[in-house]
């Protein structure tokens, strides 16, 4: 087995009570058979609040966040999670204990990353500001690659046959009114994560020009190192999706990403929160990055 990793990786450490965008928030979670089972059976003020926070259906158990639940009820006044002050991180689900770190499996290449829903990764991300690319660390059962062997995203795609042109992995910004409109009518097709997501699509799409010209200036004032790092990362991300979909959907499933998050950056400021904030809502629900994936296939087949 190979395992690649990007460098943020292992300096992955969740911020807990110090972060300002909690993942225990607005989604539903998964809780596996062995761990749902534990926690129906759990005595004490723990195991009612975990019986009263959980949802039982057909498909299993799961906690779900709502309008009028959307944090976590589990996590105590200064936003620290009551299951690990009780029984440590052993004690969570593994969505929740494997959360924000993510792995694919291709052939014999495993490939890891920490999600950019998770506010701490993006700020790794953007730390990093040495390198305009993703820079990748590589580890092999066999050792034949050495602890200080680096790569790029391009040779991560040659490891898996693929030789691409390099101008691939480099993302441009392509600021264009009728470009803009289209994919903001496509992302207003996506299932919103909450009320806050289409009030911004739908802010954006009032004034195409404005954003044009905001993402122009801000295009020609701003470092865009961050926005090309976020477009290989989501290119890496996708790389297993290579088994139903094409090349050229991953790529614009990419671009399209990437733009949308310079667009919302240009126009309110913070692009670490406008990054975090796309990865939840298009990246961290499946079905959102099927219609869209389906829809770049469409548009090639037409």
């Amino acid at each position: 087995m190979i395992s690649i990793y990007p460098t943020i990786y292992h300096e992955f450490q969740c911020k807990a009570d110090r972060c300002e965008n909690t993942c225990c928030q607005l989604w539903t979670i998964d809780i596996d058979e062995p761990t749902a089972e534990r926690y129906h059976t759990m005595t004490g003020p723990l195991g009612e609040s975990l019986r009263q926070a959980i949802t039982i259906d057909e498909e299993g158990s799961h906690f779900v966040f709502s309008k009028e639940q959307p944090m976590c009820p589990l996590l105590n006044e200064k936003g620290l999670c009551k299951v690990v002050l009780e029984l440590g991180e052993e004690g969570l689900c593994d969505t929740c204990h494997m959360h924000p770190r993510f792995y694919k499996y291709i052939e014999d290449l495993e490939l890891c990353g920490v999600g950019l829903s998770c506010e701490a990764s993006v700020e790794l991300l953007a730390k990093d500001d040495a390198n305009r690319e993703l820079v990748f660390t590589i580890e092999d059962d066999d050792n034949e690659f050495g602890p200080n062997e680096r790569l790029k995203l391009e040779n991560v795609f040659q490891l898996l046959a693929f030789d691409l042109k390099p101008t691939l992995f480099q993302y441009t910004p392509s600021p264009s009114g009728e470009y803009y409109k289209q994919l903001l009518e496509l992302y207003k097709t996506t299932e919103p994560i909450d009320e806050a997501w289409t009030t911004q699509v739908n802010a954006l799409s009032k004034d195409i020009d404005l954003v044009v010209t905001s993402v122009k200036s801000y295009v020609h004032q701003q470092d865009m190192s961050i926005f090309n790092k976020v477009y290989q990362y989501i290119l890496y991300r996708q790389i297993d999706m290579l088994a139903d979909y094409s090349l050229e959907a991953i790529i614009g499933y990419a671009k399209d990403g990437t733009e949308y998050m310079l667009m919302t950056s240009a126009i309110e400021g913070n692009p670490l929160k406008q990054i975090a904030r796309w990865s939840q809502q298009i990246e961290y629900d499946e079905d959102n990055v099927d219609l869209l994936l389906q829809h770049y296939e469409a548009q090639l087949e037409a």
